[in-house]
């Protein structure tokens, strides 16, 4: 039995999960990371448990891209961790890149995926690509830890290595995440963020604004300033849209607690045309 990215998303998806209970090599799949940069990234040391997370967020992705995931021709995996969504792209014709600023998982991707070109990347600097060298960007369980000055740097950074057209999916905390962390026990323990801290969350979020909570994290840098950051979607089509048209916010769509905003990189626009914005005509 061999399968690739190409073949239907589900079927790709529960191939890459079930190939011990239906008795497929384990050459015939992606491997998976060591016990200790699979729980970095997961918090699950199982590799089943890691896998069946890739397989959810590669399934909420494909029914939010309004084309199959196989069809981008250079996408980018910015926070690509220990490849959790990468593994789910063995057999993909296209380039995929993966950017991370933990170099120890960027290391490993880079030497165990070979269909992944892995390239570390510093903290608060630009994305180490070219101009408009992506059609397509996804990034996981990052903006969902950034500060605000942080989110708006990368947001305008990826509006340079996009090429117009481009598709991003970029997953967020809004009040899904909020109400479960306040009514789910186990989704509070998570956090490890005050209940304060989340009422005041809630709150800002519900007036249509964004807020950030310090924690004690496990990035691998003191560069970023790490927490939890519950972004709204009055804010996201008041700020993101400054760099990319809003398609969709898809609540709850990851776990049912992280939403993937949708977003399309716009052509830039001539001089001519900002000239004539600029005087509203």
């Amino acid at each position: 039995m061999s399968l690739d990215i190409n073949a239907d998303p589900i079927v790709w998806a529960d191939y890459n999960v079930d190939v011990f209970n239906k008795g497929v090599l384990k050459s015939q799949v992606a491997p998976w990371p060591p016990e200790l940069l699979m729980k970095r990234v997961s918090g699950v040391t199982a590799p089943l448990d890691f896998a069946k997370q890739g397989r959810e967020i590669f399934l909420a992705l494909s029914r939010a891209s309004p084309k199959p995931l196989s069809s981008y021709l250079s996408v980018l995996d910015f926070g690509v961790g220990s490849g959790r969504l990468a593994r789910m792209f063995r057999g993909f014709k296209g380039k995929y890149t993966g950017v991370d600023v933990d170099h120890e998982l960027v290391g490993w991707v880079g030497k165990a995926l070979p269909w992944v070109t892995a390239v570390p990347s510093i903290a608060r600097e630009s994305i180490p690509a070219g101009k408009a060298a992506f059609d397509c960007v996804i990034s996981i369980s990052v903006f969902t830890h950034m500060n605000e000055v942080d989110s708006e740097f990368y947001l305008k950074d990826l509006h340079r290595v996009t090429a117009p057209g481009a598709m991003l999916f970029l997953t967020t905390h809004g009040p899904r995440s909020l109400h479960r962390a306040l009514t789910e026990q186990r989704i509070f323990d998570m956090l490890c963020i005050s209940e304060e801290s989340i009422r005041d969350a809630k709150a800002k979020i519900d007036e249509g604004g964004f807020s950030f909570v310090i924690q004690n994290g496990h990035l691998t840098t003191e560069k970023y300033d790490y927490g939890m950051s519950f972004t709204s979607r009055e804010y996201i089509d008041r700020v993101w849209s400054k760099y990319f048209r809003v398609i969709d916010v898809v609540e709850s769509a990851i776990y049912d607690f992280q939403d993937i905003v949708v977003l399309e990189r716009l052509p830039t626009p001539s001089l001519i045309d900002r000239i004539k914005s600029f005087f509203g005509r």
